[in-house]
């Protein structure tokens, strides 16, 4: 892995990137793409940082630093020196990436070659067959599948595991179901949790010890009135949103507005911009409690970070309130306003949430989601205010309350 210094520097960058996507692009210190379908042939290079935004993206060229790219079907297929960040619903990596793959998605595929690390949250990861890992896989998913050569350790978490390639360091996972097909070589030791046991198949080799775990399961840890806590405190938690829903969405009508206008008008760069935000800030406020405890204002860090949190779950109300609107648009019913929407995308939500490894994962996307959307509608707010004549910046009158329920 790289050293504290250059993480926290490079994600100190990105928060300044995210900032700068509110002025021209021929301000910025890296390459920005956003479109409906965006390829990069085979026969260009970019000397620099990449960062896309589009539904299809195809990456056959050379990128010469780091890619950033949001989509739902991503292909990367040519040559990255630095890392890859990527997100959306099917993403394969069949190219060279020479430094570490940090991926999230429905399905995430490597068939190329990594310098470093891959670090994957999604329904499926495949590792494939002529996949080269120079580091470890660290992975969280429903199935997952390890192929080709992994130089150090595997360490993953998922619903079935299967091993049919080659590992050089450690294995530690936690499935219900763990194989090792014919072919597989796990050069030192193999732990897995489990209840059931290890299916290995004649021609698999563990020439470390083998040991297996026995999971608990939350009711034993919790006593019999786990299911009675559990959907009380479910119940809490949308309590909670929706009482922060309301409080954006009452007073803050045309905010609140202006935001789901956003985010259904540009649900990708919106993710792209929340997930830039979601890892920068953090490193920032982290930056300014170091300068604030020599110069002073550590406190400030502080305050940032609240905010920050607080930013996260406001964001997840907006993706709620939004999936509320769809599910009442596609039921005939598009007439009520913020309130039924909220309350019904809050229920919707969080019956996904609950879900094993799925529903994590969904919870995170509607917080980036949400996120992307509130930065994005007040950069844009402000350009248009500041754009303005001073008799148009008079806020109209509020709407009346009927309109909010």
């Amino acid at each position: 892995m790289d050293g504290n210094s250059r993480k926290a520097g490079r994600a100190f960058g990105l928060t300044l990137l995210a900032v700068a996507l509110f002025v021209p692009t021929d301000a910025l210190p890296a390459a920005l793409q956003h479109a409906k379908n965006y390829v990069l042939p085979a026969a260009e290079t970019i000397h620099d940082d990449l960062y896309v935004g589009g539904s299809v993206v195809d990456i056959q060229g050379t990128v010469d630093g780091d890619l950033v790219v949001f989509g739902q079907t991503i292909t990367v297929g040519g040559a990255v020196t630095g890392d890859v960040i990527a997100a959306g619903r099917d993403i394969t990596i069949s190219g060279s990436v020479g430094g570490t793959i940090r991926a999230a998605g429905s399905t995430v595929t490597i068939e190329g070659t990594v310098g470093h690390d891959v670090v994957a949250g999604c329904g499926t990861m495949v590792i494939g067959p002529h996949a080269s890992v120079g580091r470890d896989v660290l992975g969280g998913s429903g199935n997952a599948s390890f192929g080709g050569r992994i130089s150090r350790d595997v360490r993953a978490g998922a619903g079935s595991a299967t091993f049919s390639g080659s590992v050089g360091g450690n294995v530690e996972v936690a499935s219900k179901e763990v194989r090792l097909t014919d072919g597989a070589v796990l050069e030192r030791d193999l732990i897995y949790t489990s209840r059931q046991a290890l299916e290995k198949s004649p021609g698999a080799t563990v020439r470390g010890r083998i040991e297996q775990r026995m999971p608990r399961h939350a009711e034993e840890r919790r006593g019999p009135f786990a299911h009675v806590g559990f959907v009380s405190g479910w119940v809490r938690g949308v309590v909670g949103f929706l009482i922060l829903g309301l409080l954006f969405f009452l007073p803050f009508t045309g905010a609140g507005r202006r935001t789901l206008d956003t985010l259904t008008g540009a649900p990708w760069l919106s993710l792209g911009l929340g997930t830039l935000l979601a890892c920068g800030v953090p490193f920032a406020t982290m930056f300014l409690f170091l300068v604030g405890l020599v110069f002073g204002g550590w406190w400030l860090a502080l305050g940032a970070l609240v905010l920050y949190f607080f930013a996260l779950a406001l964001g997840y109300v907006v993706t709620a309130t939004m999936t509320g609107r769809w599910l009442l648009t596609r039921a005939g019913r598009a007439g009520p306003g913020f309130a039924w929407a909220l309350v019904l995308g809050l229920i919707a939500l969080g019956l996904v949430t609950v879900i094993p490894y799925l529903g994590k994962l969904v919870g995170l996307f509607a917080a980036l989601f949400g996120l992307g959307a509130l930065a994005l509608a007040w950069g844009r707010a402000r350009r248009s205010d500041q754009g303005a004549p001073p008799a148009s910046r008079q806020a109209p009158p509020g709407p009346a309350a009927s309109s909010i329920i």
